[in-house]
């Protein structure tokens, strides 16, 4: 089970992730249940390429604070794994997920930087490796641009974060959320109980299945194809468009319901506890009608946008169309800590919103 860090403070560090082929950059505060000064800046530039002097000029550009940052690593940068281990103590889990992720990429257990989560009550771990010469050419401009990275998790835990910030209590914990994160590049299947991952699945499914689906569906180029994906969602929409959208990507949108609803399954069959009733899409790929449709027919969900979450709601505008603000401000959260609070139904304080 993920128990999120969190310092002393109001003001998160800076968070960094590595999304959809570019970098975001983001810092907030967190305070009575709600966001403070949210900032973020998107990158549209490979993570790899960066220098030192591209992470100053970029970090001056977006009018954040301070030098310790956490980097949230997504799937296709550190290798992510849900295995099934037996029960074991923390320092054997770790172990042997270790090993058997070295198996399976086929290198060198010694190469490997490793860590591994364990996730739900079923004895699944989720585990994330990354080569350790990958990780030190991402982090070594970092440092040589000033900055101090404290902490590096799997992009799935700074969404969860992001998700669950109004979720930390105890009595919180029995409130079960699906969440699907649909990304440009990759998109992930997540159940969060109160404030902790209990279930992980990634997909291959993504934003640019949809747009070369409707670019080869109707013969446009792919940009015009993203046009009328936007266009298709939209109060003006056009009833061509709106048809050749649906047609174009039915497949898809049911290939991904049908596997959300056998994640669904999966968790309840190997999880005590309450199961979700409520799927909240996220991602910058993340909300389409047709989506929605596919999910609440196949998986008996309540489908919700994130941006319906009430400490969501706040945010600005421009936060809210940069894409990958929920990774940066999740991955912002990761030190934060907020005044303990204790709800009536509690039966213990903890750090709460």
């Amino acid at each position: 089970m993920i128990s999120f860090p969190f310092g002393k403070k109001n003001k998160g560090q800076i968070g960094i992730g590595f999304h959809d082929g570019g970098v975001i950059i983001g810092q907030c505060g967190w305070l009575h249940g709600e966001y403070l000064h949210p900032t973020v800046l998107r990158v549209e530039k490979n993570p790899r390429e960066l220098t030192s002097s591209d992470w100053q000029k970029y970090i001056a550009e977006s009018s954040i604070t301070g030098t310790e940052c956490s980097i949230s690593l997504p799937p296709n940068v550190a290798q992510h794994q849900v295995l099934r281990l037996p029960n074991m103590s923390v320092h054997e889990v770790k172990e042997a997920a270790a090993w058997e992720m070295a198996d399976r990429l086929g290198v060198d257990r010694s190469t490997l930087q490793m860590d591994a989560i364990p996730i739900g009550s079923g004895g699944d771990v989720l585990a994330i490796a990354i080569e350790q010469s990958t990780l030190s050419n991402l982090l070594d401009p970092l440092y040589e641009a000033g900055l101090q990275p404290t902490l590096i998790e799997p992009q799935c835990v700074s969404v969860s974060r992001t998700m669950s910030m109004l979720y930390r209590r105890q009595s919180d914990q029995s409130k079960v959320r699906s969440v699907f994160d649909f990304s440009m590049n990759d998109s992930c299947f997540m159940v969060l109980a109160g404030d902790t991952l209990v279930f992980y699945k990634h997909f291959n499914y993504c934003g640019n299945t949809l747009i070369e689906s409707i670019a080869s569906h109707t013969g446009v180029t792919n940009e015009q194809a993203k046009k009328m994906l936007e266009d298709a969602d939209s109060l003006e929409s056009n009833e061509e468009v709106c048809k050749a959208v649906r047609d174009a990507t039915r497949s898809t949108h049911e290939a991904i319901a049908t596997d959300t609803m056998k994640c669904i399954r999966h968790y309840g069959v190997t999880n005590r506890g309450p199961l979700s009733t409520k799927l909240i899409i996220t991602g910058s790929s993340g909300w389409n009608t047709n989506l929605a449709a596919s999910l609440s027919t196949s998986c008996n969900q309540n489908i919700v946008r994130d941006v319906l979450s009430k400490h969501i709601q706040s945010l600005p505008e421009s936060v809210l169309q940069t894409c990958g603000w929920h990774i940066a401000l999740g991955a912002s959260l990761a030190t934060i800590s907020t005044n303990k609070l204790r709800r009536d139904s509690d039966n213990s304080t903890r750090e709460a919103a």
